[in-house]
């Protein structure tokens, strides 16, 4: 999904967690925990949360999806998340 969503996206390995990066900023990362699959947008200050789908990181610049086993993903939705989130990279 990251890859058909950012063109030209760079995937890494960083710190255990596969990074995407785009012109070598931060555009999105995937963290696999024991219970969920964690999903990060970065540059995500305008999206806003949505509860029990996308909760805020930090200071708000990033945003992130838990998804759990079972758990249906709308993968259009978060797509379009990081179309807008990742525009400006």
């Amino acid at each position: 999904m990251v890859h058909t969503t950012i063109p030209g996206v760079e995937a890494q390995i960083r710190y255990g967690k596969r990074h995407f990066l785009k012109n070598g900023h931060h555009a999105a990362l995937i963290h696999a925990a024991k219970n969920k699959v964690s999903f990060m947008m970065f540059n995500a200050t305008e999206i806003e949360p949505v509860k029990g789908v996308l909760r805020s990181m930090g200071n708000g610049e990033r945003k992130t999806a838990d998804i759990t086993e079972g758990g249906a993903v709308d993968y259009d939705r978060l797509a379009g998340l990081l179309t807008k989130a990742s525009s400006s990279l």
